[in-house]
């Protein structure tokens, strides 16, 4: 042999395709590089320079042949089939080794020999050996698809092989990736996958043994991943997904989601089945949050945590949680990057094939569905937070959805706009997927969802259709945000709850020797753990901004479909960007049919994910709203995401007709907080910005009033009312919300006389005055009714907790002298105390905030207050509540031991329920009502309040003001005293038969024919619209004034007092 160029011969003839027989020279040669390929011979005298043996391959030991095209493949096959002691015996020369790769795996030895080629090609580049080198590697290929065939015997362990194979060679280099790809097109060209629903292999197989073959490689792919030990990110994480990226491929993906889509026939828990036995549901798996968040370490043992992050944390400083803060969200961007480059880089964007993609969503889709039960799982909140987190084993973990929704926000990215002229890909989604009527869709879970507005005939048209791949991404989304997110934002909320109560708990005893001590300081620790890992995992910079950019854009669509949308913008093959909104667009009379049917088959869900992500992220960590909000701010003129919102709260918050469930439209009310000034001074430039931009210079905002009436009014009216208490945690935020708004400047003035939003809220209480007898009440007036209605309730019912606090800590008190209680007795006391504390807490503040709103509403709206529908109430309303504050019997039975822990505020009450006489006493029908009010009113009452006024300190000035009033009030009860002495004995037919008082106008009621006064029958018919008598419908405007009889009666008054006098 040649040794500087053994293939000398070969290339003296370039031209010639296949050497003769003839050519000695160059059959040897041939001979001499198949042998260094493939280390194997005919020759039983060969001998080499290498360190190891070959293997003789020959039949004859004596004569000496050569290795050639028309023998190889049979003479290779046969090696292949060489097993124990043949490769001990063939050896050759026999004082040499054999090579590791040449032992029984068929594939190492044909990679081996694969390799070999590829470092010959490199060595001898400058010979023109290119036909030869093509026929060796088209046989190594050729003769590793032969194996699964021919070794049938060996076919379990054959695909072990080559699964060992991939693993010993799959991350060195792009040798490898050429083998297998080449291997990979010769054996799989099935399109079966793509057109069976079948979930059994068989079916969805060409070749039973060559694609089984296949499936097998992931399957032990599958078996070689512990769900429990991949839970982290490690270098075993990056290395599985490498090596996945490098085995699915552009032709084998799709064994991936069918090897996925497998699961036990009897599976412990078939939701979590999903995750721990699914290859790529064992993917997903790894997180900064653990797999569990609590173990049990023995059977009677309290549960363990197993966070990594934030240990300790009753001795961490700001600092230290800062350094995990940031420790965590580098791994947790690790993972989503890792995820995303192979889900969105390697398995969408560099694979065209629509049904490889379709196959991964239909995954998605039976994954969620299987786990449907999740999003109710923290429904009932009176679980303990742990035992509910200890039952979640039924459902993938937290972080397994965090990673799809990671994967799917990143599809999402492409169609979301930064501004509105860049917004035509949103008109893409087609609104009709979540239509149950309509099939070709794979997330059919959403079609039982409830939509904005009941189901429309026009909607439910039986049709087919097909969804394009933003339309699925917007879906999905959405979907994965309520499963993960949201459910965490539902979770983060009932620990912070429990987490008071643990604090409280543990100051209670935290000076005492009860041995429960060390308990409950285990169990805040843990929950405080806990607390810190989910909120940090949520607040993660690359995950809140996909977020907030999502569903502002959801926003923007949601606005766009329910006003200005018209069946053209969906037709065009060229989609336009959403188009500016005006003033218009939200007015009740441009609300088309179109736009409702649209509105039937869309889920509120997606509305609903916007206003608990900004709801979160405003009560969790404020200092992110600018972010979320402006972040993208570059011009002046610029529109930005706080405009879209905007948008989404003028469409739906005030409009049942668009969006029926009452409590998202005040859930939409309570979101709008994280818009309004705070105490923090990072946010100050965030506030000044939104100010302008929405609340002021925007030409639609001062729509924000009416919207905030009419979703204040609905959340208690009939078919729309949400539960007794709950409509006070929705009310809360909206007083905030009306003070900012009566007190902001507008564009043009900052004096008191031109406030844009006080300007509405008195056009509609002027609207309301004119209307106030129209069949349908106004608006404004249900609003001051309920408005009235509930500071009644809150300060009667925030009173008389207090009266019972105080006779609850009287007995604690006097049992420290007498020890009358048994232990029982005190625990039950002091549990009850408690919890009526509580109770308290809430009443007072919500009601000095409601007395706080009733008078910033009468500084300016008066006459509305003091007609007759409305001026009894708040009349008796203000002497019950002052009669109480400052009356000397009532008083003292409010003297509980700490004002500040139940949030009464007394003194401030007064001056408030004061300054409401005042806006109001120049009315004398106010002034009348006071008097006439026979069980709080009385000459005393005033004197008290005048008294108190001085105690805190009020201006001399108002009080005088305010003795002036008094003094009117006064002169007045007096002339009424002396009128209501002279009708002492008017004729029962004279007499309200509700009130027992003398008509002023007295009206009949059409169905029951029974005569009220028209006062009487106003008020009734505010909360009650139905005749009083006989439950018939009735509204003011059918009412029939009772002429003759008020004539009789001003008769009657006249005379009586003209015989006085």
């Amino acid at each position: 042999m040649n040794q500087s160029n053994p293939f000398a011969t070969l290339i003296q003839n370039p031209s010639s395709v296949l050497p003769t027989d003839t050519n000695k020279d160059q059959s040897n040669d041939i001979n001499n590089l198949y042998e260094l390929v493939f280390q194997i011979t005919l020759n039983p005298f060969f001998q080499n320079e290498s360190k190891e043996a070959f293997l003789f391959m020959g039949e004859d030991s004596n004569h000496p042949e050569l290795l050639s095209r028309e023998n190889l493949d049979e003479i290779l096959l046969q090696r292949l089939m060489l097993t124990g002691q043949d490769f001990i015996d063939r050896r050759i020369p026999k004082e040499k080794p054999l090579k590791a790769g040449l032992g029984e795996n068929q594939f190492f030895y044909l990679f081996e020999s694969f390799t070999r080629l590829e470092n010959l090609k490199k060595k001898f580049s400058q010979i023109n050996l290119t036909d030869h080198f093509h026929f060796i590697q088209n046989l190594i290929i050729d003769m590793s698809r032969t194996a699964i065939s021919v070794l049938e015997s060996e076919q379990d362990s054959l695909s072990k092989k080559f699964y060992k194979l991939i693993t010993t060679y799959g991350h060195e280099s792009e040798l490898f990736s050429k083998f297998y790809h080449s291997f990979i097109k010769l054996i799989d060209k099935s399109e079966n996958f793509f057109s069976s629903e079948s979930s059994k292999m068989e079916e969805l197989v060409e070749d039973p043994e060559e694609l089984k073959f296949l499936n097998e490689i992931f399957y032990h792919f599958n078996q070689s991943i512990n769900v429990q030990t991949f839970d982290m990110y490690s270098n075993e994480f990056g290395k599985s997904l490498q090596l996945l990226k490098l085995i699915t491929g552009p032709k084998l993906m799709k064994y991936l989601f069918v090897h996925s889509s497998f699961l036990p026939e009897k599976p412990q828990s078939k939701g979590q089945s999903w995750q721990t036995d699914t290859l790529i549901g064992k993917l997903l798996t790894p997180s900064v949050l653990p797999l569990e968040h609590y173990k049990f370490q023995s059977m009677f043992g309290e549960p363990q945590h197993q966070f990594r992050y934030f240990l300790n944390t009753s001795h961490m400083t700001r600092h230290d949680i800062e350094i995990n803060e940031k420790s965590m969200h580098q791994a947790q961007s690790l993972i989503s990057s890792e995820l995303v480059f192979f889900f969105y880089d390697h398995l969408i964007k560099t694979n065209s094939n629509a049904k490889i993609r379709n196959l991964w969503l239909r995954w998605c889709s039976r994954c969620m569905t299987d786990n449907k039960a999740k999003c109710q799982e923290w429904s009932n909140y009176g679980q303990n937070a742990m035992n509910m987190f200890l039952s979640q084993k039924n459902y993938p973990s937290e972080g397994f959805w965090l990673n799809l929704l990671e994967i799917f926000l990143n599809y999402s990215m492409p169609f979301c706009a930064n501004r509105l002229q860049d917004s035509s890909k949103l008109l893409k989604i087609n609104y009709n997927y979540t239509n149950p009527s309509i099939g070709g869709k794979s997330l059919t879970l959403l079609d039982s969802e409830t939509k904005f507005i009941p189901s429309r005939e026009a909607a439910n048209t039986q049709e087919h259709s097909s969804f394009n791949f933003i339309t699925d991404s917007f879906f999905y989304t959405h979907n994965l945000i309520r499963f993960s997110y949201l459910s965490l934002c539902q979770k983060l909320t009932k620990i912070n709850s429990e987490l008071a109560k643990w604090q409280e708990m543990y100051q209670d005893l935290a000076h005492s020797t009860d041995p429960q001590m060390s308990r409950i300081k285990t169990m805040f620790e843990n929950m405080s753990c806990e607390f810190l890992n989910l909120l940090s995992v949520m607040i993660e910079e690359g995950l809140v901004k996909k977020m907030s950019k999502f569903l502002f854009n959801t926003s923007l669509w949601l606005s766009f479909v329910s006003t200005k949308a018209q069946r053209s913008h969906f037709s065009n093959e060229k989609s336009q960007p959403v188009q500016l909104f005006s003033k218009e667009d939200f007015l009740e009379k441009n609300t088309n049919s179109f736009n409702l049917d649209i509105l039937s088959v869309i889920p509120e869900f997606l509305l609903t994910n916007i206003v608990e992500f900004l709801t979160f992220v405003n009560r969790f960590k404020e200092t992110l709203l600018p972010e979320l909000f402006l972040d993208r701010l570059a011009t002046q003129n610029e529109l930005d995401y706080s405009t879209w919102y905007l948008y989404l709260i003028l469409a739906f918050m005030g409009r049942p007709d668009r969006l029926f469930n009452p409590h998202i439209r005040a859930q939409i009310a309570e979101s709008i907080e994280c818009l309004l000034p705070r105490q923090n001074a990072a946010l100050l430039d965030f506030q000044k910005v939104v100010s302008e931009k929405i609340f002021l210079n925007h030409e639609c905002s001062f729509l924000i009033c009416d919207s905030l009436i009419n979703v204040f009014v609905s959340i208690e009216m009939s078919g729309q009312s949400v539960q007794f208490e709950q409509k006070f945690n929705y009310r809360r935020p909206m007083y905030e919300l009306f003070e900012y708004l009566w007190n902001l400047p507008s564009q043009s003035s900052a004096t008191a006389k031109h406030r844009k939003h006080r300007d509405e809220l008195k056009r509609l209480a002027d609207y309301a005055l004119t209307n106030i007898e129209s069949h349908e009440q106004p608006l404004f007036l249900k609003f001051l009714n309920y408005l009235i209605n509930d500071a009644n309730y809150l300060l009667v019912e925030g009173l008389l907790l207090l009266e019972k606090i105080k006779t609850s800590q009287d007995k604690l008190e006097l049992d420290k002298m007498e020890k009358s209680l048994s232990n029982q007795q005190r625990s039950e006391l002091e549990s009850g105390l408690k919890q009526m504390v509580t109770m308290a807490k809430f009443h007072n503040f919500m009601s000095l905030k409601t007395i706080q709103t009733i008078k910033m509403l009468t500084t300016e709206i008066k006459a509305i207050f003091c007609h007759q529908v409305l001026v009894d109430r708040i009349a008796t309303m203000l002497n019950d509540f002052l009669l109480h504050l400052v009356g000397k019997n009532k008083r003292k039975q409010l003297k509980v031991r700490n004002f500040d822990e139940v949030k009464f505020k007394p003194k401030e009450m007064v001056s408030i329920i004061c300054d409401i006489y005042l806006n109001l006493g120049e009315n004398r029908q106010f002034c009348e009502a006071i008097c006439r009010d026979g069980r709080s009113y009385s000459p005393d009452l005033f004197q008290s309040a005048i008294q108190v006024l001085e105690q805190i300190g009020r201006d001399p000035l108002w009080i005088e003001q305010f003795v002036e009033f008094y003094t009117k009030v006064d002169s007045i009860s007096e002339q009424l005293k002396l009128e209501e002495a002279s009708f002492d004995d008017a004729p029962d037919e004279f007499l309200d038969p509700i009130m027992s008082c003398l008509m002023e106008d007295p009206v009949l009621l059409p169905s029951s024919k029974q005569i009220v006064d028209k006062s009487t029958i106003s008020r009734h018919l505010l909360s009650d619209q139905n005749d009083p008598f006989n439950r018939a419908p009735l509204t003011l405007q059918e009412v029939v004034p009772a002429t003759d009889l008020k004539k009789r009666i001003d008769e009657w008054k006249k005379s009586k007092l003209n015989s006085k006098s």
